[in-house]
């Protein structure tokens, strides 16, 4: 399977001024989100898919991450600039904020990248450049308590730009939305074996058609889309990214036969595995 785990080892780490050239490792590679990451791009530009929708991310951008987020960097300019703050999963449930962040992510969550006026990302590249030197002198040696409150103050500065910031007051996490990254997890471990929604209707006790509408409101995309989806994205990376052949793709994929999944790939980008292969190359 090539969707890996983004670990976050460290319970708060931070960076500035990530290149172009310190980001070519991730393209192209799947990655499911084990912690809390905030993003400002300051220069340049991204084109990466988030949680299965594909976002264009531009100078003065914040991209704000929740835990066990699908993400895949597609492509970077050369002058792109980007900071990050990232926080584990554990400093998160060690703060007792897990829920208070899903909460606020339910609304957060529907956008993802938040547009900044410049005197705001300037102010916003100020704090980033303050963590990231931070971490570079006390590193993982800053106290649980400091971290977690600067996690508290990314997760309402981000809330405050939310365009429906005043429903995060009133709002707890939806349980749709929460059976829908039910759903989405589901996916993330089975893909592989099960392209059938039926299997993660069964799994969530939900029939069939109840679970297509739930996903199909909560995301924009229908339940067969987002298995799919994944099996493209993962099938990409392999073919871009390893020697194996294509028969052993397909059956790695679940695919019965390699003519299937051939027929299955052109249909979704319109090439076969092997022109796709080759375009890469």
């Amino acid at each position: 399977m090539s969707i890996s785990k983004f670990n976050i080892h460290a319970g708060f780490t931070a960076y500035k001024c990530i290149t172009v050239h310190k980001l070519e490792p991730l393209l192209e590679k799947s990655y499911k989100t084990e912690g809390g990451i905030f993003v400002l791009c300051s220069k340049g530009s991204l084109k990466t898919i988030i949680n299965h929708t594909e976002y264009r991310i531009r100078a003065n951008e914040l991209i704000a991450l929740p835990p066990e987020s699908f993400v895949q960097l597609l492509t970077a300019s050369d002058d792109v600039e980007i900071h990050a703050v990232m926080f584990s999963q554990q400093l998160i449930q060690n703060a007792g904020m897990g829920k208070n962040m899903m909460d606020k992510f339910h609304i957060i969550g529907k956008h993802y990248v938040f547009p900044l006026s410049e005197v705001a990302s300037m102010l916003y590249a100020e704090m980033f450049t303050f963590l990231s030197h931070l971490y570079k002198e006390i590193g993982e040696n800053l106290s649980e308590a400091m971290s977690q409150s600067f996690l508290s103050l990314m997760l309402q500065g981000v809330s405050e730009l939310c365009p429906e910031q005043a429903k995060l007051i009133e709002t707890p996490g939806s349980r749709h939305f929460q059976q829908y990254r039910i759903f989405v997890r589901l996916v993330h471990a089975d893909y592989a074996r099960e392209h059938q929604v039926a299997h993660y209707a069964r799994k969530m006790n939900m029939q069939p058609s109840a679970l297509c509408r739930l996903v199909k409101k909560e995301s924009g995309h229908t339940a067969m889309e987002i298995i799919n989806q994944t099996l493209i994205m993962d099938a990409k990376t392999q073919l871009r990214t390893e020697n194996t052949p294509v028969k052993d793709i397909a059956l790695g994929l679940g695919f019965n036969n390699a003519a299937f999944f051939n027929k299955f790939f052109k249909k979704h980008t319109g090439v076969t595995p092997q022109m796709f292969r080759n375009s890469v190359r």
